[in-house]
């Protein structure tokens, strides 16, 4: 999310005078792009009944972007299950949320490979979508050092190619829903395009979305952030919020949804203090009618960049990772949304099935066949 100029100010001035800020390299606690690349087509090729990787576009230096659909019976889109959307890496600093959309799908993998009946229903009831980084040739900045970039790497007119991290769009003004009311400055750090989804990023997951053999009842998402701790329901625009409220069922449904997730986790609701059009949550809402959200998992002190925007020791990191994926799991949970549950007889068969496959692997790895 966007900083204030306030705050924006404050961090430049103390990454200028760190003599020894953290980066991407120096912490060693998250996952570098072509690492998470690798895991997912590990975890379905380990998984090819619960995991399906999709390639869904290429970024702006061709760099593949890829969603993971988590459910049972991956390869067939069954349009009476609900569909749940979890999105992280939109912003290339914020490299903690890569984590999060990570350790979620192993726990639901795990989960299910472990037998237990809560994971098993759910990956039978329910439709996971899973995209652990929108914003690949960003993050590969940050992964070089560069612990400020926000932005895609697309270079427009009027920005400073010899500074990276002015470099770009930012993809989290670059939808849909109020777009025209963005920022229009090229080298701003939350520059909006020159037209609503100019960017293959956000253009290939809008695309994505809209592909009815594989979406076709999106119920919810949390897109991924750091930078605050706090659950950003729309409008996530603190002006569009007050002066354009939401029809009252929704609102009632999304204020429910957001304080249970803060009391899970302990964050706020409290809204950010700067607006923030064109943002994947709000299109979502707009545009499918998810109850879509923005989950701000950590901030830090004012150190430098990395710091300010990713846990620099395990201990903070592994506790944030947690608590992201236990605010996923309520959404996907029947105290969120109450959902069909199958026949007994089809949930037993579906339950005796993870506990075999659980069985079967045990075996094979002691060498039985």
């Amino acid at each position: 999310m966007r900083q204030p100029l306030a705050l924006t100010a404050c961090l430049l001035l103390l990454a200028a005078s760190t003599a020894s800020a953290y980066t991407f390299q120096d912490t060693g606690l998250c996952h570098a792009y072509q690492e998470l690349a690798t895991w997912a087509e590990d975890l379905e090729a380990e998984n090819p009944n619960l995991v399906n990787v999709v390639q869904y576009g290429t970024t702006t230096s061709g760099r593949p972007l890829i969603a993971l659909n988590v459910t049972i019976n991956p390869a067939v889109n069954n349009p009476s299950k609900p569909e749940f959307l979890f999105t992280a890496g939109i912003h290339a600093r914020e490299v903690i949320t890569s984590e999060a959309a990570r350790r979620l799908a192993e726990t639901l993998v795990n989960g299910y490979r472990a037998g237990d009946p809560s994971y098993v229903s759910m990956l039978a009831e329910r439709d996971v979508w899973i995209i652990p980084d929108q914003n690949p040739d960003g993050r590969v900045i940050v992964e070089g050092g560069e612990s400020r970039q926000r932005k895609n790497m697309h270079l427009y007119s009027g920005q400073y190619a010899e500074y990276p991290y002015t470099v770009g769009v930012d993809l989290n003004r670059n939808y849909p829903h109020q777009w025209n009311r963005g920022d229009a400055v090229p080298d701003s750090d939350t520059y909006q395009g020159p037209n609503p989804l100019s960017e293959p990023e956000s253009n290939s997951l809008w695309a994505l979305l809209h592909d009815t053999t594989k979406f076709s009842n999106l119920t919810a998402a949390i897109d991924f952030h750091s930078g605050a701790q706090t659950i950003l329901t729309p409008w996530v625009s603190s002006t569009e919020y007050y002066q354009s409220p939401l029809p009252v069922e929704d609102r009632q449904k999304f204020d429910s949804l957001a304080a249970r997730m803060a009391q899970i986790t302990g964050y706020s609701t409290q809204r950010l203090g700067y607006d923030s059009w064109g943002t994947l949550a709000d299109s979502l809402y707009e545009e499918f009618g998810a109850y879509a959200m923005a989950e701000e998992i950590f901030v830090g002190p004012f150190y430098d960049y990395f710091s300010y925007f990713n846990p620099i020791d395990a201990t903070t990191r592994d506790l944030m990772l947690t608590k992201a994926v236990n605010s996923a799991l309520f959404l996907l949970s029947d105290e969120a949304f109450d959902i069909t549950v199958p026949e007994p007889s089809t949930l037993v068969l579906l339950i005796a099935a993870g506990v075999l496959g659980m069985i079967y692997r045990g075996r094979r790895q002691m060498g039985v066949r």
